[in-house]
């Protein structure tokens, strides 16, 4: 039988939930990327039934204040309570939630377990909040995948050939190397590789919007030549990093 007896003192912190199941009868097992101790998974005691220590906080994309403690030796952390922030209301729209649940899920991808980085749970509730003003564009999921993957330390490289360092120009034709995620011109390309086309100019597209607010490139229109190969372009990187499929897609998918 295991046992929940804590030792350490009791924590708090901003956190934003990324899913949660049940477990047992009445508790829930929760995971969640906080503002101070990075994405922590927890146990919910009798969270089922709770009418005031977790009203309304566990559903994923919600906002909370959680007071937690950590136990030795344990793999997951013991949940006292949240105080509701900011409640998933306005992402109930099943176009929002699926890119609401998009967002969430490459964070989760993307982040390891209790390795604080404040500036992911930054982006993760900038996304959020942008997503509630409107519409999820492409610029604004581009703006947002390489932010994460610059955050994540898995930044790309676009403005020169991994292999010769010269600087790429918007006119040409390069090709991105699917297995390394580098860029790579024409003269450093070789016979046989199975290199992706990429237009420079959607490079520089890229290059122009991966550092800006996502407030601002979320009004930002691509052309839809454009926006199709910066999809692929940014599938491609994100596949190289991610342990598995992203459930979300198949929303997205669905709804589309």
């Amino acid at each position: 039988m295991v046992s929940w007896r804590v030792v350490s003192p009791s924590q708090r912190s901003e956190a934003i939930i990324l899913r949660s199941r049940p477990y047992g009868e009445s508790d829930k097992i929760v995971t969640f990327l906080t503002a101070d101790a990075g994405k922590l998974t927890g146990i919910a005691k009798g969270a089922k039934n709770s009418r005031r220590r977790f009203a309304n906080c566990l559903d994923p994309l919600t906002q909370v204040r959680v007071y937690f403690r950590v136990r030795a030796g344990a793999s997951l952390v013991f949940m006292e309570s949240c105080d509701l922030l900011q409640s998933p209301d306005e992402l109930t729209d099943p176009i929002k939630f699926a890119y609401g649940s998009y967002l969430t899920e490459l964070v989760d991808q993307l982040t390891a377990d209790a390795q604080p980085v404040g500036e992911l749970y930054a982006l993760l509730i900038e996304g959020l909040n942008v997503l509630r003003s409107g519409a999820a564009t492409a610029a604004f999921l581009r703006g947002f995948e390489l932010r994460l993957l610059q955050c994540a330390g898995y930044g790309p490289e676009l403005q020169h050939c991994v292999r010769c360092r010269r600087a790429l120009q918007p006119q040409q034709q390069v090709f991105l190397d699917p297995l390394h995620g580098g860029i790579v011109c024409v003269a450093c390309r070789t016979a046989g590789e199975s290199l992706v086309p990429v237009a420079g100019q959607t490079l520089s597209v890229l290059e122009a919007i991966k550092g800006a607010p996502l407030a601002d490139i979320r009004m930002r229109r691509l052309g839809t030549a454009t926006a199709a190969e910066a999809a692929q372009f940014m599938g491609y990187l994100l596949a190289l990093h991610l342990p598995r499929a992203l459930r979300s897609m198949k929303l997205i998918t669905a709804l589309s």
